[in-house]
C-alpha cells in the first residue's frame, strides 16, 4: 500500500484501499474515521455500497430530527420559525 500526501493523492478506484496523509504525515482519518474504514473494507458490489450509505445518512437524519425536537421540547424551535424558513432567503449576495 502506497500513502500520499495530500499534495500528491492519485485518483482512486472505490475498492482500491490506500491510507491518507497530510504532509506532516499525521493521519487525516480519526480512529473513529479508521473503524468504519476497516469495518467496510470488505464491499463487494455497488448495491452493499449504496446500502451502507443509506443506512448512514438514515443514522444523521435521525441525529438532525432527535436535535430538532429537543429544540422544540426547550421551547426554542417553533413550528412558525420552521415554516418562516421555507421563505427566507439566506444566499450571499455577490458584488460584481
Amino acid at each position: 500500500m502506497k500513502l500520499y500526501t495530500i499534495e500528491e493523492q492519485e485518483p482512486q478506484m472505490v475498492n482500491e484501499s490506500a491510507a491518507v496523509y497530510n504532509a506532516r504525515t499525521a493521519p487525516v482519518f480519526t480512529g473513529y474515521q479508521m473503524q468504519i474504514l476497516e469495518s467496510i473494507a470488505n464491499v463487494k458490489d455497488e448495491r452493499e455500497l449504496l446500502e451502507i450509505r443509506n443506512l448512514i445518512a438514515e443514522y444523521f437524519s435521525n441525529k438532525a430530527l432527535d436535535a430538532m425536537d429537543k429544540l422544540c421540547d426547550e421551547g426554542r424551535l417553533s413550528d412558525q420559525t420552521i415554516e418562516a424558513w421555507q421563505t427566507e432567503h439566506m444566499r450571499t449576495p455577490y458584488v460584481y
